[in-house]
């Protein structure tokens, strides 16, 4: 938990948002809540509008696929939620940016890439239309895993937060599709926050490298300065504002690795 002071008093917060990024049709992490409230992790939805650069998957149609490969039920439910996943990484989109996209909630978008539910099939082809697939890419032979990479340059990284918002969350994504780990670089330039008191699944470690940071957790305010570590519950409802009038720098790992 972070070594810091804990304060007592309200701050206004402000919205950030979430964003573009850059690996191709295939995808990686994230999670989300176990409440259908429409809560997420603590930065808005992610936005990107470019294809990445790991493997690809796109085509156009509307039916289930009766063809699909013969392959048990279970396993054929195994690939929905990793492929969902892959697809939704590849765009830059967060869970919940595709949920809202999809007329769907976060906490259903979370349960289909962990595979604890199936999707209808209308629910499946409104997630893919929004990923830029549809059923028959989806379920043909032709699918590529993508591959892992070891080495993530600055250019790799996938940005989680809006174009134009004060607050910059770029994930280290490799394409891997087993990871059990998330990481962020995270950027707030002077006076910005995150979504004021957002909740998800998991647990999060972070350390600030440069200025300092309100940590907000329920209802007690934490203030980290440079070379101050945290350690939440995501499960609270939690902000995070830079209340100063410098940038505000912070590395981050969360689980799960769904966002």
């Amino acid at each position: 938990m972070p070594a810091n002071n804990a304060l007592n008093n309200e701050e206004d917060h402000r919205d950030t948002n979430t964003p573009d990024a850059s690996c191709d049709a295939s995808t990686d992490t994230d999670n989300e809540a176990n409440n259908d409230a429409d809560t997420s992790k603590g930065i808005d939805d992610k936005g990107a509008d470019d294809d990445s650069v790991c493997s690809d998957d796109d085509a156009g149609d509307d039916s289930l696929p009766s063809a699909a490969p013969a392959e048990t039920e279970a396993s054929a439910e195994e690939d929905i939620g990793k492929k969902i996943n892959q697809l939704r990484l590849a765009k830059g989109y967060s869970q919940r940016k595709l949920a809202k996209l999809a007329g769907l909630t976060n906490t259903s978008i979370s349960s289909i890439e962990r595979n604890k539910v199936s999707p209808a099939v209308n629910t499946l082809k409104a997630i893919l239309t929004v990923l830029g697939s549809d059923l028959t890419t989806f379920f043909s032979d032709e699918w590529k895993e993508p591959k892992a990479r070891v080495v993530v340059t600055p250019k790799d990284l996938l940005e989680l937060s809006e174009a134009g918002s004060r607050v910059s969350l770029k994930q280290v994504y490799n394409c891997s599709t087993t990871k059990n780990l998330g990481f962020l670089i995270e950027t707030y330039q002077p006076n910005s926050s995150t979504e004021e008191k957002i909740a998800h699944e998991g647990e999060e470690i972070g350390t600030v490298i440069e200025g300092k940071i309100l940590i907000r957790v329920e209802e007690t305010t934490y203030l980290l300065n440079q070379g101050d570590s945290y350690v939440i519950d995501t499960m609270k409802p939690h902000t995070f504002i830079n209340p100063s009038d410098s940038i505000t720098r912070i590395v981050s790992a969360h689980t799960p690795t769904t966002y």
